[in-house]
């Protein structure tokens, strides 16, 4: 596709959705009237009716729906007062995803495609709720713990919304129920993405039977050599309410390439959690791309992996003290190992890059973790829990690898902090080994991470989310796996591997908007994405080529269809190398690529060079 296209394209977006939005909101009663002519002309007959609340929800011509987006102010007040008291009880009732609402009691779905999706879908199970709370029946109430527990539920992708409220005894002075309300989101997603080389269909499924264990599969063509690759995942979330967490990832790739991994893992899931630890395993047979000159010589390795690691966290600061809850010294202890069972000839690996290794991982931090909830940020109306705090951790390790034995040292600092300009964080880390008395895989990095406050212009709302990161290495190895690229998660996703170099650096730039008023019913999020990034060795970085991706979607909205939520995207890409120019992706951006950094200290691990 040529440029003069990918300008059309993008004018003929941003012309739709200001155009058509701005309009109608400037003249909101024209499209609410057509709603209501049709609501009207139904009545006629039993029929039209019939038809009518078969696809309308006559609901959203309510006043109440018209409401610009007021952001969430938590009542911390109501939870404190019953601080102390004894939980008498807790009812859990989970809603259907269609016509009902955690905070309005009254409200039930009245359209018949509402109860036939309430229908298909199976609520989430009470047990799966019960084991992501961090107090039972009798426990003395926190309100902190309570605020806590909804965090963790609403992290859970088949939850909406979710409520925990404490209701007064009016015979106990000295008990207190507890009350909670979860909304269930519709679990099963389909996605899928096009280019002009592959296709991509993936359906997940994020509730089985209400249990709350996620099943996906996913299959990828590619259209020059015929051959498909297919993609398994299932995971269980919360074994039991011990938060620990079962990943099974199964794959046949491209090649005759698989993976086969196993991994069971705590995390340091809250600030209150004192143990972590877990272990995985993985099995991968994987063709490896050796330049040699100007061509490609393709080996097979294959390789069996396994790691363990331990954390423990500390509270360090006097009970007294407000902050105690929040802070934390972790100490934990990593040990991995990896053993081939196929490597690529000698003469293409002449620095054994790929060989049998050991690696003892320590780490000494403080970390400091809170949140607050906003909304509009990732998602449409849905509320977020963003974290902000700050930690930093000392990194010791320990490697043997061809017969050598060499220390490794890192340190690694992260802060985020709300401002009344936005949000903004930001980290740094820094590690290398060191054999001789030489340093040697030396890694540098830093990563910034901001998103405005929510900006109006009339009766739109806007955020602006900007993020750059630099990754510098030195005295790396001479193989080219170690080296860095464009196609990795702080990258160009969709570029391939086959330019890199041992220093980069990419920018992210998207302005994504919220529209609270509607275009015939239907509710906009258009977003534009431009992606920048370099590479570069020995010369200067910044006097490199810089390469783009330019993405435009939208999370599009209806108050009055029953299903009402879907998300398209559009990457065009100017060049890339070995690949051609003018390239198009269909589906190939997601808002995750913007993800925030966590504050919470977890696995130690060598500092990554990606």
């Amino acid at each position: 596709m040529n440029k003069k296209l990918v300008f059309l394209l993008l004018f003929t977006f941003c012309f739709f959705s200001w155009n058509g939005s701005a309009q109608t909101i400037a003249k909101e009663g024209d499209s609410i009237s057509i709603y209501q002519n049709i609501n009207d002309f139904s009545k006629k007959n039993k029929f039209s009716r019939f038809v009518y609340k078969l696809i309308f929800r006559e609901s959203a011509l309510k006043a109440e729906n018209l409401i610009p987006f007021q952001p969430k102010i938590e009542d911390n007040k109501l939870n404190e007062y019953h601080d102390g008291k004894i939980i008498r009880n807790i009812t859990i009732e989970t809603l259907d995803p269609f016509g009902y609402s955690v905070t309005n009691e009254k409200k039930v779905p009245k359209r018949n495609l509402e109860h036939i999706g309430n229908t298909i879908h199976i609520k989430t199970k009470e047990i799966a709720i019960r084991n992501m709370m961090l107090f039972q029946k009798y426990d003395s109430l926190d309100s902190k713990l309570l605020h806590d527990s909804e965090r963790l539920i609403r992290s859970q992708r088949y939850v909406r919304e979710v409520t925990i409220v404490p209701v007064a005894i009016p015979t106990s002075k000295d008990s207190v129920d507890i009350k909670v309300r979860v909304l269930d989101s519709w679990t099963l997603i389909p996605n899928g993405s096009l280019s002009s080389t592959e296709s991509s269909v993936k359906l997940t499924e994020r509730n089985i039977l209400g249990f709350g264990h996620l099943i996906s599969g996913n299959i990828k063509n590619r259209f020059d050599t015929n051959e498909r690759a297919t993609f398994a995942q299932y995971t269980i979330s919360n074994i039991k309410n011990t938060y620990i967490r079962l990943d099974f990832d199964y794959a046949n790739e491209f090649n005759n390439d698989s993976k086969r991994s196993l991994n069971i893992n705590r995390s340091f899931y809250s600030v209150i959690t004192k143990n972590a630890g877990g272990f995985y395993f993985e099995n991968r047979l994987q063709t490896e791309q050796f330049p040699v000159a100007d061509t490609l010589n393709f080996q097979k390795i294959s390789y069996d992996f396994q790691e363990y690691w331990y954390g423990r966290a500390f509270k360090i600061n006097q009970k007294s003290n407000p902050e105690r809850y929040f802070n934390n010294l972790v100490l934990a202890l990593t040990y991995n190992q990896k053993v081939f069972g196929q490597m690529p000839a000698a003469v293409l690996d002449t620095t054994n890059y790929f060989s049998n290794e050991k690696n003892w991982i320590g780490m000494i931090g403080f970390s400091k973790q809170k949140f607050y909830q906003d909304k509009f940020v990732f998602n449409y109306n849905i509320t977020e829990d963003i974290p902000y705090g700050e930690n930093i951790a000392l990194i010791v390790g320990h490697q043997e690898k061809n017969s050598n034995s060499r220390m490794y040292t890192g340190l690694s600092v992260s802060f985020g902090q709300k401002y009344s300009f936005g949000y903004a964080s930001g980290f740094a880390e820094w590690g290398s080994f060191y054999d001789a008395g030489f340093t040697e895989q030396t890694t540098f990095k830093l990563g910034f991470n901001y998103f405005s406050p929510l900006l109006t212009w009339g009766k739109w709302h806007f955020r602006q989310f900007v993020k750059p990161t630099y990754v510098w290495g030195n005295n790396r190895d001479d193989s080219f796996k170690d080296r860095l690229t464009l196609s990795d998660e702080d990258g160009l996703p969709g570029f391939n591997t086959r330019l890199n170099g041992t220093q980069k650096w990419t920018v992210s730039f998207q302005t994504q908007s919220y529209i609270p008023g509607s275009w015939y019913g239907f509710r906009f999020s258009p977003y534009f994405n431009t992606t920048l990034g370099s590479l570069a060795n020995e010369k200067a970085l910044f006097s490199s080529k810089v390469y783009s991706k330019f993405s435009i979607g939208a999370l599009i909205n209806n108050d009055f269809l029953v299903f009402n939520s879907f998300q398209i995207s559009f990457s065009y890409y100017p060049t890339i190398p070995f690949e051609g120019d003018g390239i198009n992706k269909f589906n190939s951006f997601e808002n995750t690529n913007l993800s925030l950094y966590d504050f919470q200290l977890s696995k130690p691990a060598y500092i990554r060079y990606e």
